[in-house]
């Protein structure tokens, strides 16, 4: 981690997203804002973001961020065979990994997530009213670099950001 104040009781992260919704953002460039805004806090290398369709419950991919590229666009509908995305879909709770060699999703999750020197990573479901609408997912260089999400530690925020994708970004 790279900030000190992780050890204090009550740590936790505010994100303000309604500037960028006051200038009518889109949900990729929302979803770059928040990975810049980690990446001060924690070393990230990599992102995505993946939306669920709450019609037919499948997940797309819309965006990628990877050491500040970004990667805006997408719209790659996930396979749900051998899916590690959707089994944290399905069990509502934060997944993280610090061994990614044996990485326990498909080839394309693998592919949008880690990279060949990814040590450790995190799969966040954005949940809106109990429904999982997308998740948050990042990869580092570090070995157990979001240990801490496992404890809620961005928890408003991603709900915040569920909140934002359930109210203006209708998929």
């Amino acid at each position: 981690m790279k900030r000190d104040y992780f050890d204090e009781p009550g740590c936790s992260f505010n994100f303000d997203f309604q500037p960028l919704l006051d200038k009518e953002v889109e949900l990729v460039d929302i979803f770059f804002e928040l990975t810049r805004y980690l990446k001060s806090h924690f070393y990230i290398n990599r992102g995505v973001l993946v939306l669920r369709d709450p019609d037919t419950e499948r997940l797309a991919a819309v965006s990628t961020w990877h050491n500040g590229n970004t990667r805006d666009g997408l719209a790659i509908n996930l396979p749900s065979e051998s899916s590690l995305f959707v089994r944290v879909v399905e069990g509502g709770r934060v997944y993280t990994e610090d061994f990614c060699e044996t990485f326990s999703g498909n080839f394309f999750e693998r592919k949008l997530l880690l990279d060949e020197s990814s040590q450790s990573f995190v799969l966040n479901p954005l949940r809106h009213e109990g429904k999982v609408v997308g998740l948050l997912g990042y990869s580092s260089e570090e070995p157990t670099a979001f240990s801490v999400f496992e404890e809620g530690i961005l928890e408003h925020v991603t709900g915040g950001l569920a909140q934002v994708i359930h109210q203006n970004f209708p998929q």
